[in-house]
């Protein structure tokens, strides 16, 4: 199965291929049938000689740029009942001037993109129904001067925009049926005033205003059939001169503005299944000046009103015989036609209500508002009065909180408690009078504090804040008011250190004694109030205070706490500085003479001198830091040799013998002063002091290594001679 696979595929690209190209075989010189043939794509391999090109039934999907830049004869092209959703922006790039007629109906389109139509400025005629197009760009139609045939019925819009149909200042017939169109701008037909059939049946339009139809001077058909429609505005037609043609049926119409077309001459007129009652007398000579006039299934009142029409009723026209009474009951099922017009004056006809209830059913709450409905009939049409629970009537005159309409509305706002109870309709005529009753309630509740409570803890800290939260029901929703103990209110509307919400969280900042005592919680609604109180304690802020025992304890104690430190670190000081020194000499030099200067010098590998430290003696004792063991060399007091000339002023001294120096005595140690600056003289070193005008020469010596193989260095004390006196 699995080696069969690749040959399948290859079967089937090659039918699909052979089938795609057998399109050119259905063409002749000037047309090309390739509907139905499975395409998914505009074949570009046939005839460009073609000025008819059928693409219908098939599987495209996208127009893509270009597709049709072969065909630069074509006049006639369908591409209907396809896929179709995406339109690529140079796809109907012709660049022809032949192009007519463009049928793209029955596809997937949603929108239609600005510039879509400017290669074809030819066009008259454009079919886009039955698509899913909900937004038409402004300069989508922008420029097809020539175009006088536009198809959009079946569609997806919503509205019509002012600038929709920019650019079609030749369109005669536009279709907009079976779309969702309810809203209908000013202005938005001002840019066709060639319109001369305008298809907005199957829609949601709810009203018919007197600026929604201006710029179609040249209107004759108008078709608003199943709609939406209650109410038609005075000069809806007016803008409509030519206007021949208009079906209104399947509406909520109650009027129709008959004296409007008395300028006008119909050829039909379609007003059945509205709301109309009754006509009036001048109605009659219109409806017989137009040939087809429609009027079936409307709730006539065949009453007082409706007697001027009858008396001009001759049963010659079709339009008589479609008035069938509706009211009074009486009378309900007959022709008018066929009534006596002293039956529709009988005194015998007295006000009945029909029905005295709520408009809807959803439970009354207060400060809402409260809808009922008294309809009633009679002959002549009864005055409706409405007694409310507190005795006042309201009429159709009333003004204020309580209004009552003509045909029975009546509404009262902001209802309380009060408004609760029995309802009284009353209807009366000349004839006599019809009372209905009604009970109504209003759901209410006493405001009630659930809880009031501090938020944070249960007593008050000066320089915090303090949340206080009072939590109160009712119905309507109860006010919170919080009156603290400095005797101020706080409310929803209040500022400052002192602030509150609608949920009943009162906020005390920076909180001070004043705030500590008594919080009453009030809480109130139309129907009544209620109050609650919360003490809240200020936590004092603790002051430190000492006994005169105490403050001398501590003062005792802080002293022998410094004594006893002091003494273990002197202790820790003796005890290092009288530890036995390490084996080599200690070269630390202590000096209290003034005027002194010393230099510490050795010799280096190289046999040439080193100085160690120098530094200047003060009134202040100070210690050379000790250096390292192995830095230091030994020295022995020597004769210098003839040859080197003796200091001016020296002390001659005797004779030094090479001899082995004596270790001083580690457990009495006494730092040898350190010679004074010295030169170098044929292997010796001549030390100089010119302070005290004495020279001492020195020559280094090594003990030879010990049995244990270590060496030690000798050194011999040097004394700096006493001056004179």
């Amino acid at each position: 199965m699995g080696r069969k696979l690749p040959g399948v595929l290859m079967f089937l690209l090659v039918v699909l291929g052979l089938a795609e190209a057998d399109c050119s075989s259905s063409c002749s010189a000037t047309s090309c049938d390739c509907s139905n043939q499975g395409l998914t794509r505009v074949p570009r391999d046939l005839p460009a000689t073609i000025t008819d090109l059928d693409l219908g039934s098939n599987h495209i999907q996208i127009l893509h740029d270009l597709d049709f830049l072969r065909y630069e004869s074509v006049e006639t092209l369908d591409i209907g009942n396809n896929s179709i959703s995406v339109i690529e922006y140079y796809s109907l790039a012709f660049y022809s001037t032949n192009l007519t007629t463009l049928r793209l109906s029955y596809n997937q389109i949603a929108s239609l993109p600005a510039g879509m139509f400017r290669w074809v400025g030819t066009l008259q005629e454009v079919f886009l129904s039955h698509n899913r197009i909900n937004d038409i760009q402004p300069t989508t139609f922008s420029p097809i001067p020539q175009l006088t045939k536009l198809f959009l019925n079946n569609n997806k819009l919503t509205s019509l925009r002012a600038d929709i149909f920019a650019g079609l200042e030749s369109l005669q017939i536009l279709q907009l049926q079976s779309n969702e169109i309810s809203d209908i701008q000013a202005g938005t037909f001002n840019s066709t005033p060639q319109l001369t059939e305008l298809y907005l049946d199957n829609n949601k339009v709810t009203n018919l205003r007197s600026d929604m139809f201006t710029g179609l001077g040249n209107l004759e058909t108008l078709y608003l059939n199943n709609n939406e429609i209650s109410d038609i505005q005075a000069g809806t037609f007016s803008s409509t001169p030519q206007l021949r043609h208009v079906r209104l049926s399947d509406n909520s119409i109650t009027m129709f503005p008959f004296e409007e077309l008395s300028n006008q001459t119909f050829y039909h007129l379609y007003l059945d299944n509205n709301q109309l009652t009754t006509l009036p007398s001048m109605a009659y000579d219109i409806l017989a000046s137009i040939p087809f006039v429609g009027l079936t299934n409307n709730p006539w009142y065949c009453d007082c009103r409706i007697v001027d029409f009858r008396l001009r009723m001759t049963g010659y026209y079709d339009f008589e015989h479609q008035i069938i009474c509706d009211q009074p009951g009486h009378l309900h099922g007959l022709h008018l036609k066929d009534i006596n017009p002293t039956d529709l004056m009988s005194d015998d006809i007295y006000p009945t209500i029909v029905r005295f209830e709520k408009s809807d059913d959803v439970a009354l709450y207060h400060g809402e508002t409260l809808r009922l409905v008294c309809e009633a009939s009679g002959i002549p049409t009864p005055d409706i009065t409405v007694i409310l629970p507190s005795g006042q009537n309201a009429t159709v005159e009333s003004a204020g909180r309580v209004t009552v309409d003509v045909d029975g509305a009546i509404a009262i706002t902001n209802v309380t408690a009060a408004d609760a109870g029995l309802y009284v309709c009353i209807a009366k005529t000349s004839v006599g009078s019809k009372f209905a009753m009604l009970s109504v309630d209003i759901a209410y509740e006493e405001p009630k504090i659930v809880s009031f409570e501090i938020a944070n803890n249960g007593s008050l800290a000066q320089g915090e804040m303090v949340i206080l939260v009072c939590e109160a029901s009712g119905i309507p929703t109860p006010d919170i008011t919080v009156v603290v103990p400095s005797g101020l209110n706080s409310s929803v509307k209040s500022s400052g250190s002192l602030t509150a919400d609608a949920s009943g969280s009162i906020i005390v900042a920076n909180v001070t004694t004043t705030d500590a005592g008594l919080y009453i919680c009030v809480a109130a609604n139309s129907v009544g109030s209620t109050f609650a109180a919360l003490v809240v304690d200020m936590v004092p802020v603790p002051v430190a205070t000492f006994s005169l025992p105490v403050l001398i304890g501590a003062v005792c104690g802080s002293i022998a706490g410094t004594v006893l430190i002091g003494g273990i670190t002197l202790a820790i000081w003796c005890r290092r500085n009288t530890k036995i020194p390490p084996k080599g000499p200690d070269v630390s030099v202590v000096f209290n003479n003034t005027n002194t200067t010393t230099t510490v010098i050795t010799n280096n590998q190289t046999g040439q001198p080193q100085p160690i430290s120098e530094f200047s003696n003060d009134r202040n004792s100070q210690h050379a830091p000790r250096p390292a063991y192995s830095q230091f060399e030994p020295y022995e007091d020597v004769e210098p040799p003839p040859n080197i000339p003796r200091p001016r002023g020296a002390v001659p001294r005797q004779t030094a013998t090479r001899q082995v120096l004596i270790l001083p005595n580690r457990n009495k140690i006494e730092l040898p002063p350190v010679p004074p600056p010295r030169t170098i003289s044929s292997g010796y070193e001549t030390v100089s002091d010119d302070n005290h005008e004495s020279s001492h020469h020195y020559q280094s010596l090594r003990k030879p290594e010990n049995s244990a193989g270590e060496s030690q260095n000798h050194y011999q004390s040097l004394q700096r001679p006493q001056q004179p006196h």
